[in-house]
This record gives structure tokens, C-alpha cells and sequence, in this order.
């Protein structure tokens, strides 16, 4: 099995390297803000964003996307307070990359895995950057790593 870039091998688990690129220019923002309430003087503002900020960064600690080939399954967890999302491979139905541009800039990326659950679509997402290059990388990983054990799909 060839090395992979974006991630890491557990014995029957593939576990995605942590990508903090995009929410720590949130956590980031919200320090700022809090650090411009400290400066005014504002004790709301200092509360609000100063909670904000720790939020954001437990949610980015927690995010979790990883591939256990023993059960033949994704395991999801976005998020503070949604649990683990444990998503068989035969129900996957496939992926999607939504760009955001705002004036030929490219804010946003999002990969998202779409799956049948109790006979209707669901979407949940797996990583964001701001390039395409990157997620197009991680999305053949995934692919390359179900190729692999022998699990087949057709796109």
C-alpha cells in the first residue's frame, strides 16, 4: 500500500491528517474581535467573541474523518455537538465539491459525501479549504484507498 498524503494509517483505520487551514482564520477572527472588545473596553463584546473563539476551537480539535476498512465504513464527526457518523460504503452514494466564489475569488471549498440513509439522500461534509487542488487530492486518496480493498464503485 502506498503512502498517503492526507492520511494517516491506525492498523484497519485510516484517520484524515487534521487540516486547520480554513477554521483557524475563523478562530483567528474572532480572537481579533475579542481583543478589540478588550481594547474598547467592552465587557460584552469580550464575553461574546472570547466564548465564540474557544467554541470554534474545540469544534476544529474535534472534526474527525476516517475510513475503517475492518467495517467496511466512513466515520464522521463534525462539530461540537453532533455525534459520530458511522456510514457503511453501501450506502455511499457519492461526492460532491461545492465551490463559493464572491467576485472571481474563491472563498470557499467543501467536499461532501452523500449517502442513503432509511431510503432518503443525506449529505454531510468532510473537509474545506480554499483551493479545489487540495480537496481533489484528498477526494482520490479516498477513492484510491476504497480501489484498494476491493470495494468497486462506479462515479
Amino acid at each position: 500500500m502506498s503512502e498517503f498524503k492526507k492520511f494517516t494509517r491506525e492498523g484497519n483505520l485510516l484517520v484524515m491528517k487534521r487540516q486547520y487551514g480554513f477554521g483557524l482564520i475563523v478562530v483567528i477572527g474572532m480572537a481579533a474581535l475579542t481583543a478589540a472588545g478588550m481594547w474598547n473596553q467592552n465587557s460584552a463584546m469580550i464575553w461574546i467573541f472570547g466564548i465564540l473563539t474557544v467554541l470554534c476551537f474545540i469544534s476544529i480539535w474535534q472534526e474527525n474523518f476516517s475510513i475503517d476498512l475492518h467495517k467496511k465504513a466512513f466515520i464522521i464527526k463534525n462539530g461540537l455537538i453532533n455525534k459520530s457518523v458511522e456510514i457503511p460504503f453501501t450506502d455511499f452514494v457519492n461526492f460532491e465539491m461545492v465551490k463559493v466564489r464572491h467576485n472571481f475569488i474563491t472563498t470557499n471549498v467543501s467536499l461532501n459525501l452523500y449517502y442513503l440513509k432509511d431510503d432518503k439522500e443525506k449529505c454531510t461534509g468532510i473537509a474545506q479549504s480554499f483551493s479545489t487542488r487540495s480537496l481533489q487530492v484528498l477526494m482520490n486518496e479516498i477513492n484510491e484507498i476504497l480501489s484498494q480493498d476491493d470495494y468497486s464503485r462506479k462515479i
